[in-house]
């Protein structure tokens, strides 16, 4: 048995991936690394909750692997859309600016690649970056037409081509505008104040101004994009074994107005499946699940369908022996090499449970939370040699708020402050069932205007449609249980014949038409203590 003292000021790392030092040198391969690694794999969008570690994947193949470009979205600098005259116009009248949004990542994405493509080859450095491109290309053969209207395109925005991504999509908001002002005769004023002239918001005006502004941006160098990537595609990109990637996170930050980030990354998905046809390119970004479920949502009517896409996601989802492995590493590495799991929690805990699994039962499988528990054990065990049924009931209530809390983060663009609509948990029965919740519990709820300040989406629609009485009482708490379970607080039994499923377990799927009155409800056991959960069922009697 190992004798190395744990002391409180230790920790196996930080639970936020940027600043985890740990992170590479206790890395843990999950089958998603392999999936983004491998170009010929559509695997592309990294698909988790918060905490699950697609961030994790996106900083190793920064660092490992080399031709990798990483975006940052709040870089490019595209605030300035939110104040654009004309695109505020378009949107308001209801032109489709999803086609305005791929050109723009089109671009970045063909520019990025280019850079890397040229800039690996020291032989062509003393040559023009056109003289390259030609030389790549040609090869002895007469260039094809189409390839060298491409060429001449790019050689005619040749400072424009490679600028930054604000003065790109200025260059191309001008060129609509210009196109746009022409083709209605209007006067260029009404640009500067902002369309603020009543003939603008005529019905007959608004109809054709719709049609002539998506023809533009139709037609708006869309044609000469399509031939340079025949040319990436046909000359350039043939090689799976040389592989380029372009890496995206941080789409959750507030790097643009919310309506428009939702756009932006919807047109982004949509692009990075056309990129597939190069051969060694992968187009790498991290999307958190209720992020994706929020842009889907806004983003269908413009016509992707899930169905599409779903190739594309990579879902990460870690096993009860990787999370092992995960602290166990992490341990060597902080006890230099003297202190693993099997030392460390060389405890029992009552009914005979290990104390390793009491704590992953206390997670939602990611590595976030088991990181953020072994943290707070560690800081209760200064001086011990191991993880005692004491320490870690010690550190339980501390990290049972984090994670609630950390919860209605995560989950707060989608249904706002769910904490208002969470008190009637608290010292509740596990194993409850619809009618075991009293109408009296959301009494507040019911006489307060709390859903129009801390609720949002589906959360607020089903308070007021209940509140405005378009719906009973039991139809609002089935609707509840179903958003308290897709966030991880609740567990769902459907019947005796099914095991208790939470958002992660694969073994039941549990849809909205699933929750019925003879469902039995669970608390998340990293919540226990928060909520102070009586973990006895209800005795049928109850019922």
């Amino acid at each position: 048995m190992s004798k190395y003292k744990i002391k409180k000021s230790q920790l196996i790392g930080s639970p936020d991936a940027e600043t985890d030092e740990l992170l590479l040198s206790a890395f843990i391969s999950i089958d998603n690394l392999e999936e983004i690694l491998e170009t010929k794999n559509q695997k592309s969008i990294l698909l988790g909750r918060t905490g699950s570690g697609k961030s994790a994947i996106i900083k190793y193949l920064d660092d490992k692997c080399e031709n990798v470009r990483r975006i940052d979205p709040e870089s490019m600098s595209l605030r300035f859309l939110s104040n654009s005259t004309i695109l505020r116009y378009f949107d308001s009248i209801g032109v489709n600016l999803n086609l305005f949004y791929k050109v723009l990542w089109k671009h970045v994405f063909i520019v990025e690649l280019l850079k890397m493509y040229f800039d690996e080859t020291s032989a062509f450095k003393k040559q023009s970056f056109f003289e390259r491109l030609k030389s790549s290309i040609v090869n002895g053969k007469k260039l094809n037409p189409r390839k060298e209207k491409a060429i001449k395109y790019m050689e005619t925005w040749s400072n424009d081509f490679w600028q930054q991504t604000e003065l790109l999509v200025k260059s191309f908001e001008k060129n609509i505008q210009e196109k746009f002002i022409a083709s209605l005769n209007i006067d260029a004023d009404a640009i500067k104040f902002g369309f603020a002239d009543e003939k603008f918001r005529n019905e007959n005006f608004i109809y054709e101004a719709k049609h002539k502004a998506e023809s533009i941006i139709s037609n708006s160098q869309v044609l000469e994009l399509l031939d340079i990537m025949d040319i990436m595609k046909d000359d350039l990109f043939i090689d799976h074994q040389r592989k380029y990637y372009i890496v995206i996170d941080d789409l959750d930050t507030e790097w643009i107005e919310d309506s428009l980030r939702l756009e932006l990354i919807g047109a982004m998905v949509d692009v990075i499946k056309e990129f597939r046809q190069l051969q060694g390119i992968k187009i790498v970004i991290s999307l958190r699940e209720n992020l994706n479920e929020i842009v889907f949502a806004k983003h269908q009517h413009k016509g992707s369908q899930r169905e599409k896409l779903k190739p594309l996601y990579s879902k990460l989802e870690w096993s009860s022996e990787e999370l092992a492995e995960l602290i166990n590493k992490r341990l060597l590495i902080l006890s230099e090499n003297e202190l693993g799991i099997n030392d460390a929690f060389n405890q029992i805990r009552r009914g005979n449970k290990k104390g390793l699994d009491y704590v992953l039962e206390r997670t939602f499988y990611r590595p976030r939370d088991v990181i953020s528990f072994m943290n707070h054990i560690i800081a209760n065990a200064n001086n011990k040699t191991s993880f005692s049924s004491d320490i870690i009931s010690k550190a339980e209530p501390e990290y049972s708020i984090e994670r609630f809390q950390a919860l209605e983060d995560e989950w707060f663009e989608n249904y706002g402050k769910i904490s208002n609509v969470c008190g009637f948990l608290k010292g509740i029965h596990n194993g409850f069932k619809l009618r075991s919740v009293s109408e009296n519990a959301f009494t507040e709820l019911y006489v307060e205007d709390l859903e129009t300040n801390v609720l949002k989406g589906e959360l607020l629609f089903a308070v007021k449609d209940w509140k405005n009485d378009t719906i009973n009482f039991i139809a609002f708490q089935k609707k509840l249980m179903f958003i308290l379970y897709r966030i991880g607080i609740l567990g769902v039994k459907k019947s005796p014949d099914y095991p208790t499923a939470f958002y992660y377990t694969k073994e039941v799927i549990i849809e909205k038409s699933d929750i019925s009155n003879n469902c039995k409800f669970y608390v998340h056991p990293a919540l226990y203590s928060i909520f102070k959960i009586n973990v006895m069922d209800q005795l049928p009697e109850e019922d």
